[in-house]
């Protein structure tokens, strides 16, 4: 009888920690945040090369854009008296899908552009695109070229910083 008395006894000490531990919980959010290492790195920088206006021009808007070489395609209007071929800027980036980058956007597969894409003032600017090469090797290109006022661009060299940016799809 010892035994048992001595056994209820320890069973009734379980008994009440338990009751008084499961009166006494807490419950807590955990949060993480996930980021992806793309590792994005700059390999070539963007050149348009040299071009040359003619400041007097006061006519329509002079549009140019270049062709996935780099040469010029065409020049519309005469703001521009010549314009030499353009060196794309090229970058390596770790995306989950690179292949569903198969044509020229601002965006490409999370991949974003941030940059001024003005030279010499507002109105005389190009837009510039992403390009998937191959494998994890991209380009930067310019899309469309537009010079609205051809007597506001000064001479001399112009440089812009394009910023590439992440965000997953």
């Amino acid at each position: 009888m010892k035994n048992y008395i001595l056994m209820l006894g320890v069973a009734g000490v379980v008994l009440g920690s338990y009751a008084a531990y499961a009166g006494n919980s807490a419950t807590m959010t955990v949060t993480a945040t996930i980021t992806h290492d793309v590792s994005l790195t700059k390999t070539g920088d963007l050149s348009l090369g040299t071009i040359t206006i003619n400041p007097a021009y006061n006519g329509p808007s002079t549009v140019w854009n270049y062709s996935d070489s780099g040469e010029v395609n065409y020049i519309t209007q005469g703001a521009i008296v010549s314009a030499s071929d353009a060196t794309f800027g090229t970058f390596t980036a770790n995306i989950p899908n690179p292949s569903a980058c198969n044509g020229t956007s601002d965006t490409c597969g999370g991949l974003l552009l941030g940059f001024s894409d003005t030279f010499g003032s507002p109105g005389n600017s190009c837009g510039m695109n992403i390009k998937h090469i191959s494998s994890n090797n991209f380009k930067i290109l310019p899309d469309i070229c537009f010079i609205d006022n051809a007597s506001q661009i000064t001479t001399g060299p112009h440089s812009e910083t394009i910023t590439i940016y992440y965000n997953p799809e």
